[in-house]
């Protein structure tokens, strides 16, 4: 379980003044529960992200994950319990190690480090295994640069090394953005079936409002660094996209029609 309680992020944007990122936010996420997140640009939808996995501390607030206060932990220390997909595929991969030397990075993902041999036989195994029901035959080039992959195989591999430890919690950071249609259809099948097999409690922050909709049991909408909007059971089953359409209208106004929310 994920508890936010008054969280609360601001940044200096020059002459004294501050902006305000994620405002007061109160949040819990149940275990196992797959949230979806949308607003518009500048929402605080990335920030309140950082702020769990502890790229951000809040100025105010706590965060507690399963029982534990980690407020204050440094992003390092959280790692080894929270898993993060970036929407840019380079990033969550060393493009110049090996795909067996990512898998053994991650598997090793806030542990202390040792002298120990990073890549051993029966790692190789367990990478197979995990890696064969992709269809995309990365089992069978274990010992390829990641660099050399494409976008949909990098980003499944993002997928698979973020969750291969079962995390406490996944955060997907519009992780399908950057593909096209057809790969990023087979990346959010993928995270589907990983979510539902291993019951990962999730936060996937999604600019389509279809996916935002159709995939996980809740959804929740941020303007201005606040949740405005909270939506599971058979109220989220009824809304439509148009639907939500018409709340970003209601809290944003005209300027919705800029938003690249339309185009998706």
């Amino acid at each position: 379980m994920l508890v936010l309680e008054k969280v609360t992020k601001t940044f200096p944007v020059g002459g004294g003044s501050v902006k305000v990122a994620v405002n007061r936010v109160d949040l819990t996420i149940e275990k196992g529960q797959f949230v979806t997140v949308i607003g518009s640009n500048g929402a605080g939808k990335s920030t309140l992200l950082n702020l769990i996995a502890g790229r951000y501390l809040p100025d105010r607030g706590r965060i507690v994950l399963d029982g534990v206060d980690i407020t204050r932990w440094s992003e390092h220390r959280r790692a080894r319990f929270i898993g993060r997909v970036f929407q840019d595929p380079l990033q969550g991969t060393a493009a110049s190690m090996t795909i067996e030397e990512n898998l053994s990075m991650a598997e090793r993902r806030g542990q202390r480090r040792t002298l120990a041999r990073g890549v051993t036989r029966s790692g190789r195994s367990r990478y197979r295994e995990l890696l064969a029901p992709l269809g995309l035959g990365l089992e069978s080039r274990l010992q390829s640069e990641v660099g050399l992959l494409s976008g949909g195989q990098r980003q499944s591999l993002s997928l698979i090394m973020a969750t291969m430890t079962r995390p406490s919690l996944l955060l997907l950071d519009e992780h399908t953005a950057a593909l096209d249609p057809k790969t990023a259809k087979q990346v959010l099948d993928l995270t589907t079936r990983i979510v539902g097999e291993y019951g990962l409690t999730t936060l996937m922050v999604t600019h389509n409002l279809e996916h935002a909709l159709r995939i996980g049991d809740r959804t929740i909408m941020m303007h201005e660094g606040g949740v405005v909007l909270d939506l599971s059971g058979p109220e989220r089953t009824r809304m439509t996209v148009q639907d939500l359409l018409q709340e970003f209208t209601r809290v944003r106004g005209a300027d919705l029609l800029d938003d690249r929310l339309l185009l998706t």
